[in-house]
């Protein structure tokens, strides 16, 4: 059996646990699907569980643990080759294990027979990745923290698909060498971590607000106060103050702050890494996308906008 599960962008982000077991994050959040993106993902029976990645052979704990937490929840199932192709850039901040797991918990329960509710498959598959939980939905999914494993669950916003676009910048490829996992580590022990908490459950819900009403102005202002507030937190962690930012990470933020003093509706959003998404309306996109590549020749950009749910062959 595989599937085939997009990679999505949060916009209200999730940046710390509060039960590292379950996964249970410390806020909300509400991510967009993104359509260049995705994992690819097919599983079958072996003698003993088996994970290629892109074509190479993989000890990958990560995803033998999952299996075995999959089979806690779903039964015991003997052990499965898994072989998946990835067509994110891997720990580099672009939410390539959202994908992933989601993509591995569709294939897995599709090859047992089970025909889940997606609601259930973004609870096992939070056990893998959190931002997985919301890559069984096309366009924007909310995922709710709740309060146990049955009360953390996402959810499809249920919007109107919008002509919003991303232009990703991707500053660097390479693995980042602070973990997602290390950073919230870190970044909870900030002073200012309970007021990002609090500011946080109120985007989550103005949020919702702009997305429904199709304000995408509001929706990329938003998405950037959200963003730089959970990277500042980073940088004033009392345990090993960090950042994911390099100098031309910096410097894209400061060419969008011009281009928004220039008309151009154009903000940031960045997740667990340097790379940066620049939320824009699809008609603009190809501006920026040549103001970039003028002030920055050698940077990588691509477009993506609004992305499916999971799909199965």
């Amino acid at each position: 059996m595989k599937a085939t599960a997009h990679t999505n962008i949060a916009l209200i982000k999730y940046w710390g646990k509060k039960n590292t077991e379950l996964n249970l994050p410390t806020t909300s959040s509400l991510s967009l699907t993104l359509d260049k993106f995705y994992t690819t993902t097919s599983v079958e029976p072996a003698n003993h569980d088996r994970f290629i990645l892109n074509d190479q052979v993989v000890d990958a704990t990560r995803v033998h643990r999952f299996l075995d937490i999959l089979r806690q929840q779903l039964g015991d199932f003997t052990p499965l080759q898994v072989i998946s192709e990835n067509h994110v850039p891997t720990s580099a901040g672009l939410a390539s294990s959202a994908s992933a797991f989601a993509a591995l918990t569709g294939a897995v329960t599709h090859e047992l027979g089970m025909d889940l509710p997606k609601e259930e498959l973004s609870r096992l598959a939070r056990r893998g990745s959190g931002s997985a939980s919301r890559s069984f939905f096309g366009n924007f999914a909310m995922w709710h923290k709740g309060i146990d494993d049955a009360s953390s669950f996402a959810e499809s916003l249920n919007a109107p698909e919008l002509p919003i676009a991303l232009v990703v910048a991707e500053v660097c490829d390479a693995p980042k060498k602070i973990t997602s996992t290390e950073g919230m580590k870190r970044a909870i022990t900030s002073p200012n971590y309970d007021r990002w908490l609090s500011k946080s459950a109120n985007q989550f819900i103005d949020m919702q607000h702009a997305i429904l009403d199709q304000d995408i102005d509001k929706i990329g202002a938003l998405a950037e106060d959200n963003a730089l507030g959970m990277h500042a937190l980073n940088l004033t962690a009392t345990r090993s103050p960090f950042t994911y930012f390099t100098d031309k990470t910096q410097l894209i933020l400061s060419l969008i702050q011009d281009m928004r003093h220039q008309g151009i509706l154009a903000y940031a959003t960045i997740d667990a890494g340097p790379n940066v998404k620049i939320i824009t309306t699809t008609q603009e996109a190809p501006k920026i996308v040549t103001i970039l590549n003028h002030a920055i020749p050698s940077l990588k950009l691509e477009i993506a906008q609004s992305g499916p749910g999971i799909s199965y062959d």
